[in-house]
C-alpha cells in the first residue's frame, strides 16, 4: 500500500531536502579575523687584538717604521653586526550571502552531500562564489535553509574577476622581481 515515491507522497511531508538532486539553500554567514605580531632585536660585536714583541732577536731585523709589513706590529680587528625586525599582520574577513546547493550524494549515516555555486556579471565584475560540504538533515530549517556555520568539511570560495579584481594583483613584472630579489 504505502509507496516511498508515490506522486502525492510530498503532500504529506515537508520540503526539507533528502534525496541527491534536492535543493537547499544555505545562508552563508562568515566572519574571520587573525592578527600576529613579532618583534626581534640582535646585537653581536667581537674584537680581536694580538702583537708578538719579541721572537728570537728578530725584531731587529724589522724596525718599527717599516711602511709595508712588520710581522711584529699590532695586529687588530674588530665585527660588529646589529638586526632589528618587526612584522606585523592583521586580516579580516566578511561573507554574508545566499547560495542554493544541490543535494549530490547522501552518505551512509543520513547526512547530505552539497555542492553549489552562483555566479554574477555586474558591470564587467564576474563574481563567483563557490560551495561543497557535508549538512545533517536535522539542521535544515522548515523553510529548506541551513546556515552555513552548520555546515561540516565546508570549502567556500569567494573570487572574481574583471577590472577590480585584476588592480587587486601586482604586475608581472613585480612578481618576477619579487620571486629573485635576495632581500
Amino acid at each position: 500500500m504505502w509507496q516511498d515515491d508515490a506522486p502525492l507522497i510530498s503532500m504529506f511531508a515537508d520540503q526539507k531536502a533528502r534525496t541527491v538532486g534536492d535543493i537547499v539553500t544555505i545562508k552563508i554567514a562568515e566572519s574571520s579575523a587573525a592578527t600576529n605580531k613579532a618583534s626581534t632585536a640582535t646585537d653581536r660585536s667581537s674584537s680581536l687584538s694580538a702583537s708578538v714583541d719579541a721572537f728570537f732577536n728578530m725584531e731587529k731585523r724589522f724596525p718599527a717604521d717599516q711602511p709595508f709589513f712588520n710581522p711584529f706590529s699590532k695586529v687588530a680587528g674588530g665585527v660588529q653586526s646589529d638586526f632589528q625586525g618587526n612584522g606585523t599582520t592583521k586580516r579580516s574577513g566578511d561573507l554574508n550571502a545566499y547560495i542554493t546547493a544541490l543535494v549530490t550524494q547522501v552518505l551512509p549515516n543520513g547526512n547530505l552531500v552539497v555542492t553549489g555555486s552562483r555566479e554574477v556579471l555586474i558591470n564587467s565584475e564576474n563574481q563567483i562564489i563557490q560551495l561543497t560540504g557535508v549538512v545533517r538533515p536535522r539542521d535544515i530549517s522548515s523553510d529548506n535553509q541551513v546556515l552555513s556555520t552548520y555546515v561540516a568539511d565546508a570549502r567556500i570560495s569567494y573570487s572574481g574577476t574583471g577590472v577590480v579584481n585584476d588592480r587587486q594583483k601586482p604586475g608581472w613584472l613585480t612578481n618576477i622581481v619579487m620571486k629573485v630579489w635576495p632581500f
